[in-house]
């Protein structure tokens, strides 16, 4: 029978490797995976979850057989938690935090590992990283710490230094084009556009997705070619969330930095055509400047506020650096 959750196949040999690692009995207390968005870090990671729990692995993971998979199945295995972000703010906060740091003491009901996914890690708060920390610098036996980011930056050095950082990596791109032939057009244009990320690739061609890049392309270039006030356009990006509108607009001032530079980007057509329209408005250092301010931006609590009003003052600002 197939593993719960298969292994991304573009990511077999990272997968491989830590297999390897844990049969030899090597496997770290704390994981950090971290790749390029869409890489595959949130389905990596339960599949991992499931292989370690599994009584009968093979070398694909999980067996899906096993009373071990059979309770993962049924969501009612003692030795597995998962944590993501919650509330309105999308965070990881400190109270649950705390509960898994005492559930992770105990001894793993079923004599393997105990095993914890933290996903999107970089969305934990200051108090919760703090609290964590007590089990990274004391970690339990058989005890395994998963946290997955895109972000590592936003996490405290505290905490990255605790944990052994493994950068996903597409080593497959044959076997990603395949995985996405049958999801989306064109998989291969697909895949670049998506910066490397098959699931973001996948994201990408939602309806959801194509409507909000529509309302982030326009936005950006009445900004830019001074078509509208900043209230109306901020205004026109406000139903979005604030980390989307950030991080993609820090990723088009890279984009419009290679495109003076005639290198190919690879980019949505859609979104070639607008940054071609608007890469001259600003110099290279005003690119690298505003693309610096973003990302501060994305990684600050600003990202929990109104997107209007986070996009407010940058917008004014990019404004200013475009007047004459």
């Amino acid at each position: 029978m197939a593993a719960l959750t298969p292994c991304p196949p573009w990511l077999a040999d990272d997968g491989a490797a830590l297999l390897s690692r844990s049969s030899a009995g090597r496997m770290p207390h704390a994981l950090l995976l971290t790749g390029v968005p869409g890489i595959g870090k949130r389905a990596f990671s339960q599949w991992l979850a499931e292989a370690l729990l599994c009584r009968q692995r093979t070398d694909h993971g999980a067996c899906g057989a096993c009373e071990s998979c059979s309770q993962l199945l049924a969501d009612s295995h003692p030795d597995y938690r998962k944590l993501v972000p919650e509330g309105a703010n999308a965070a990881i906060k400190v109270d649950p935090v705390r509960a898994l740091v005492d559930w992770l003491q105990l001894t793993a009901g079923q004599g393997s590992y105990r095993v914890a996914l933290l996903e999107e890690a970089d969305t934990l708060n200051r108090n919760a990283a703090n609290s964590l920390l007590k089990t990274l610098e004391e970690p339990s036996n058989n005890a395994v710490l998963v946290l997955s980011a895109t972000r590592i930056g936003s996490l405290p050095a505290t905490i990255r230094s605790r944990c052994q950082t493994v950068t996903l990596k597409m080593t497959d791109r044959e076997a990603a084009i395949a995985w996405l032939d049958p999801l989306v057009n064109a998989p291969a244009s697909a895949l670049a556009a998506a910066g490397g990320g098959p699931f973001a690739a996948l994201l990408d061609a939602s309806d959801e997705s194509q409507a909000a890049r529509e309302l982030l392309l326009k936005a950006w270039h009445d900004l830019l070619l001074h078509k509208g006030s900043v209230g109306r356009i901020s205004d026109s990006l406000s139903a979005l969330e604030t980390a989307l509108c950030l991080a993609t607009f820090s990723k088009w001032c890279l984009l419009s930095v290679k495109m003076s530079a005639n290198v190919a980007v690879g980019a949505n057509p859609a979104v070639e055509k607008v940054l071609s329209e608007t890469r001259n408005r600003l110099s290279n250092a005003q690119w690298f400047t505003l693309y610096d301010r973003l990302l501060q931006l994305h990684r600050s609590d600003s990202a929990s506020f109104k997107t209007q009003t986070v996009l407010e003052g940058i917008f004014a600002d990019i404004r200013l650096m475009t007047n004459g």
